[in-house]
């Protein structure tokens, strides 16, 4: 499994520059720029490389048609371009772009649910009630019908619809306990014998991976805010 997805991977680093991403409209050259893929650096948010791209991203958001190109790349399956709309919700704060097609990415199963809760997080005002919602239905999961099994492990990494959900309800879990006022309702929706068998089937350790991503871009942007305050906490 780990060798197919590597080579999934690999295949698609190397036919992406062939791609016009037009869709996209000013984010297209952020996924076709030269140097390492934008995707690749903004997985982690580790890389030395992640401050350009973010400025990258920047740029392309003041663009014309740039709310249009976030809502496009959040409509897709694809995880790649999810993370590059992830950054330019940040980027925004709320402004002006609509924080409700990145939960439609979240809730179709993306490989990346744990990075965009922590962005829902950051620019949701709503986070706390559209979390609540999902946790009380155990994080259902609807995969994208219209891919191919090959398509749908390219684009969207290899999991079932369970094992989503468990990254979904993980993911929910550990970001929400920096929500006040959720923590003691959280710990106790989490005991629950339902969500403790969603839970189960998290193989990635996907709460974590939430954190993580979170602190980075909290790292990250320290030289644009002096902090990023949570919508829902604002």
């Amino acid at each position: 499994m780990v060798q197919s997805w590597f080579h999934s991977l690999i295949g698609w680093i190397l036919s992406s520059r062939n791609r016009s991403y037009a869709e996209f409209g000013p984010f297209a050259m952020v996924l076709k720029a030269a140097g390492e893929p934008a995707p690749l650096v903004l997985l982690s948010m580790r890389s030395g490389e992640a401050g350009a791209v973010i400025d990258r991203i920047s740029g392309a958001l003041s663009a014309k048609d740039s709310a249009r190109g976030v809502d496009s790349m959040l409509a897709g399956a694809d995880w790649r371009p999810h993370l590059v709309a992830a950054v330019a919700l940040i980027l925004d704060a709320g402004r002006r772009l609509d924080p409700t097609p990145l939960w439609a990415a979240i809730d179709a199963g993306s490989w990346v649910t744990p990075q965009l809760v922590a962005t829902a997080y950051l620019i949701d005002a709503s986070f706390p009630d559209r979390l609540r919602a999902r946790v009380e239905a155990g994080c259902p999961i609807e995969v994208p019908s219209n891919l191919s099994p090959a398509e749908r492990h390219r684009a969207t990494g290899p999991a079932t619809a369970e094992q989503r959900s468990a990254k979904l309800l993980a993911s929910l879990l550990n970001i929400g306990m920096l929500v006040p006022g959720l923590a003691a309702w959280l710990k106790s929706a989490a005991n629950s014998p339902q969500l403790a068998a969603v839970r189960s089937a998290d193989r990635d350790n996907s709460g974590n991976i939430a954190e993580n991503w979170l602190k980075n871009v909290e790292s990250q942007f320290r030289s644009r805010h002096p902090v990023l305050v949570p919508a829902c906490r604002r």
